[in-house]
């Protein structure tokens, strides 16, 4: 099973915004394709300040295989940021019953982390597979948000046009290659509008609703 179904499973429909005293707050959903079937859906909560930067993000992923048995994986992942540095991360997922449960503190020097009750470090220029984030398209470095592992990619962008819901779409395409394998789609206005990866030997396709 890969571990990385967290890591690009992702986002994205801009629904009515309700104003909080902090920011603004939006919901965001995004449906999973297997071979053309919908097989789950992801729901995010964003938090933005009064400046327009992101401030805490949720996100409840459920996917479901169908097969000789019923393969289920679950995710909920709660991001705190301040100033774009991730400041606090916890999840917890289900991987078919298995238990994957991981909480990360920003310190002076590393990210203090824990998975499955293990301590670990991990380096500040590290960024999480979240695929929503388009900051995650300008760096090699990545950790595994299901378990932490490091990740090395090299990344190739290329302008591309993709239908979305019926219409065309002016987008850049980003490649990931090497640990993480990956390719996520951006409109002009740096907001994710669909994925495709390979989770379990099958490849998903991420769109928005």
């Amino acid at each position: 099973m890969s571990k990385n179904l967290l890591a690009v499973i992702i986002v994205a429909l801009f629904l009515p915004t309700m104003a909080l005293a902090e920011g603004t707050q939006e919901n965001l959903f995004a449906s999973v394709f297997y071979k053309g079937d919908k097989i789950g859906q992801v729901h995010l909560t964003t938090v933005h300040n009064e400046k327009g930067e992101l401030e805490e993000l949720k996100a409840n992923a459920s996917v479901s295989f169908l097969g000789l048995e019923v393969y289920g994986f679950t995710q909920n992942l709660h991001e705190k940021w301040e100033a774009g540095d991730l400041q606090t991360m916890d999840g917890k997922t289900d991987d078919n019953g298995t238990a994957h449960d991981i909480t990360l503190n920003r310190g002076a020097e590393d990210f203090q982390a824990t998975y499955n009750n293990k301590d670990l470090t991990l380096p500040l220029n590290a960024f999480p597979t979240s695929p929503w984030h388009y900051e995650i398209t300008q760096n090699t470095l990545l950790f595994n948000i299901v378990d932490f592992d490091l990740l090395n990619v090299t990344i190739n962008s290329s302008p591309d046009t993709i239908e979305i819901n019926g219409k065309s779409v002016e987008a850049t395409k980003f490649e990931f290659k090497g640990d993480w394998v990956a390719t996520l789609w951006f409109d002009a206005d740096k907001n994710f509008v669909k994925g495709e990866y390979d989770v379990s030997g099958r490849q998903l396709t991420v769109i928005l609703d």
